[in-house]
């Protein structure tokens, strides 16, 4: 039985240590970034992963970092007959489909970035509560703290306000969970986010969307989308919505996915994938460049 491959595109995780060199589609992208005075390489060989670790410098070097990793892939002999993206993983998803031009692209994640880094308030993982069990705690809080990420069954982000994240981290454990606070510099996926939203979907409304030339699942509606004015419409709204990662993989299944391979440094996605209960061949990127190799 032949493989129907997923490219799965993560969000804000892992930082690489270093970004491509000798690829000329990867280093006009890194001269954008340099433009808008992000020196991710001299940063990344100094070791200054606190620099790197802040918004608005993670963002474009992971969407750099996945735009070279899915070329490695294609080179090596992977097609995706299907992609999704993880929040920020979205932009790579796109220009996988060739939605969005990369340039587009690295521009729009750069205003991205720096527009989420000046939104103040954070995020926390809750372990071991199914969403309802979320929800009910988050009403009982306020609207200060909502559900940013459905990962998977009992795996659920939360974001808010300093003080109501920590009040919903305190009452989940107290209901028998797990908390994890994450170390993000804002309140993603939340109302929070609505003034960089705006700015943001000023920006995205000017760039051109194609009709993707294979299948995109998104992430905010959890669903396939075929239109590119959808696409472009569910991306203006992404930075306050849900991300539906549950939904995602659902979809991935129904569509007779056997294998999706994670398009980043880390292993977030494998992981989330391997616990979710869908009968499907999660592997990382290197995992895929040796099986080829």
């Amino acid at each position: 039985m032949s493989e129907t491959i997923a490219f799965l595109f993560p969000g804000q995780g892992k930082i690489p240590n270093s970004l491509p060199t000798g690829s000329d589609r990867i280093n006009p992208l890194v001269e954008l970034t340099q433009q808008a005075g992000l020196e991710l390489r001299a940063w990344m060989e100094a070791g200054d992963e606190s620099r790197l670790r802040q918004t608005d410098a993670a963002q474009p070097a992971l969407l750099l970092d996945s735009l070279s990793r899915e070329e490695q892939l294609r080179t090596a002999g992977w097609t995706p007959a299907i992609v999704a993206g993880h929040s920020l993983g979205e932009y790579g998803a796109l220009v996988s489909a060739q939605v969005l031009e990369p340039e587009d692209a690295v521009r729009a994640v750069i205003e991205r970035g720096r527009l989420m880094n000046t939104v103040e308030g954070t995020m926390a993982a809750i372990v071991k509560l199914e969403i309802e069990a979320v929800e009910a705690l988050c009403a009982e809080i306020g609207p200060e703290v909502v559900i940013a990420n459905h990962n998977g069954p009992t795996q659920i982000v939360v974001s808010g306000t300093f003080d109501a994240v920590q009040a919903l981290c305190e009452s989940a454990v107290a209901a028998g969970a797990r908390a994890f606070p994450l170390e993000v510099s804002g309140p993603f996926h939340s109302p929070g986010m609505r003034p960089a939203e705006r700015t943001l979907a000023a920006l995205l409304q000017d760039l051109e969307f194609s009709a993707p030339s294979i299948p995109v699942v998104s992430g905010v509606a959890g669903s396939l989308q075929s239109d590119a004015s959808e696409l472009k419409n569910l991306l203006c709204g992404q930075i306050t919505a849900r991300v539906r990662w549950v939904d995602v993989l659902e979809q991935l299944k129904q569509c007779g996915v056997t294998t999706a391979i994670e398009v980043g440094a880390g292993d977030v996605l494998t992981k989330l994938g391997k616990r979710s209960g869908q009968d499907l061949r999660f592997i990382t990127f290197e995992e895929a460049i040796h099986e080829i190799g």
